[in-house]
């Protein structure tokens, strides 16, 4: 399980020195987001949509890759949310 408080540390992870190092935080920070894609939205997507801009390609393409990850998952959210009506009672 993951907690708040490592997602933190992934997201100081992607401004690492080391190249490898924000590669990897963005892969995981995707892996993350596809479990969670409602609560991605919020705290992860704005952090790997800042990364597209870093020099290094393999960063740029992992947090791509991570972004592809979330979207996949979110629009999974979104069918299988409204097929259940997204749980919700709506007095009119």
């Amino acid at each position: 399980m993951t907690t708040r408080k490592d997602v933190r540390k992934l997201i100081k992870q992607t401004r690492h020195k080391d190249k490898s190092l924000r590669a990897l935080a963005a892969l995981e920070l995707g892996e993350v987001g596809a479990k969670y894609p409602k609560r991605a939205l919020e705290n992860i997507v704005p952090v790997l949509n800042k990364i597209l801009s870093d020099s290094d390609n393999d960063v740029v393409s992992s947090a791509k890759e991570a972004l592809v990850d979330i979207r996949t998952a979110y629009a999974e959210f979104q069918k299988t949310e409204r097929r259940h009506g997204g749980g919700k009672f709506k007095m009119k």
